[in-house]
């Protein structure tokens, strides 16, 4: 939100003119990495499963099978 204060001639006080603008913002998701051994726990931000899994590889984390893959939702089971 943008405010906006003009001053009117001959008025000592100023004006506030509100301007609100719309973004579109494109939703990511979490994907959680959590190591079974060492506990360790890598919060990855993507689009896509496949955009999570690649940058997970740039880790170059070893034992790939140590890895369990969890996906945050937005709604939660009540």
């Amino acid at each position: 939100i943008t405010y906006i204060y003009r001053m009117k001639e001959g008025n000592k006080h100023m004006k506030k003119k509100k301007i609100s603008k719309k973004v579109e913002v494109e939703e990511s998701n979490v994907y959680v990495f959590f190591n079974t051994i060492t506990k360790v726990m890598l919060f990855v931000d993507a689009f896509t499963y496949d955009e999570a899994m690649n940058k997970f590889d740039l880790c170059a984390f070893g034992f790939r099978k140590d890895w369990k893959v969890f996906l945050e939702l937005d709604r939660q089971p009540t």
